[in-house]
């Protein structure tokens, strides 16, 4: 497809050449189309770089998710391999934190998409922990989170951006050793609460706010994604119409007043019938709640 050659064009040479370093004209290029066509895609470079991102972002949720819900895996493998899973995501796309550092002062899209990266890693990281080290240290949970945070955060500084030559396994079991040892301190100590739940749900909720506050133009993207792979789909003229009549009715439902779950539940599945727009679909389930 023509938008997934274009976003594999555009990863190889922001990771070669850098965000400024590279031109809309060297991608369309590359991909042997016009530039009005690549265009008609994502109508800036900084669109094209988030759309990268947000994919980018989804897989590594896919990874962890098929991880946790594997049942022959053992607790403690599991939770090696998503801490690997963490570091591959960084290691791979490291010239997309990197733009992103030097663009969130300058662009008004890059800080919202920081700030629900933060939020979406603490999330994940507070469902991974109950998992493994059990329901019963959930009153510290937090604390459990912002230790494996923190250590994994330096070691991924110093592999992904620093280059340094550790060995990824290692450190994951090693990661997975010092939770381990503080899980059973609070258990044998019955260590009191030092970081409040109150503290980290209020940095989670100003995480969904800056979502919500661009989710209007997500939803938008997602649509017009929705759109051109229709386009591109090998089926008749009349199933493309029918296609483009539901993401029509999806865009009226979310655009109304009181959006109805229902329906764009509806619609959604009914696009995912056609498998290059059922990854489109799942992510525009995520806008479907009561309030949309």
């Amino acid at each position: 497809m023509a938008k997934q050659t274009i976003m594999e064009s555009a990863m190889r040479f922001f990771s070669e050449k850098g965000y400024d370093g590279t031109s809309i004209q060297e991608i369309a290029d590359d991909c042997r189309i016009a530039k009005g066509s690549l265009y008609k895609f994502f109508p800036s470079k900084e669109d094209l770089l988030l759309e990268i991102y947000l994919t980018q972002v989804n897989k590594l949720h896919d990874k962890l998710d098929a991880i946790r819900r594997d049942k022959a895996l053992d607790p403690r493998d599991a939770f090696i391999r998503e801490i690997e899973c963490n570091f591959e995501f960084f290691f791979e796309n490291k010239f997309i934190m990197r733009e992103f550092k030097t663009l969130s002062s300058t662009s008004s899209k890059i800080g919202p998409y920081l700030h629900r990266m933060r939020s979406g890693l603490i999330e994940s990281s507070k469902n991974g922990l109950l998992q493994y080290a059990g329901k019963d240290l959930e009153p510290n949970i937090w604390e459990l989170v912002c230790v494996l945070n923190g250590i994994t955060k330096e070691f991924i500084h110093l592999v992904v951006f620093d280059n340094k030559p550790l060995n990824v396994r290692d450190l994951s079991a090693f990661i997975a050793d010092r939770i381990d040892s503080l899980a059973n301190d609070i258990r044998t100590n019955k260590r009191v609460t030092v970081v409040p739940g109150a503290v980290m749900e209020e940095l989670l909720q100003a995480g969904e706010s800056c979502s919500r506050a661009t989710s209007g133009e997500l939803r938008a993207e997602m649509l017009r994604s929705a759109r051109t792979t229709i386009q591109e789909l090998t089926v008749t003229n009349h199933r493309k119409k029918e296609l483009e009549e539901a993401v029509a009715l999806l865009e009226a439902e979310f655009d109304s007043d009181e959006p109805k779950p229902v329906i764009l539940l509806a619609l959604l599945q009914y696009l995912s019938f056609e498998y290059p727009l059922a990854y489109i679909a799942k992510q525009l389930e995520k806008y479907v709640s009561p309030t949309s």
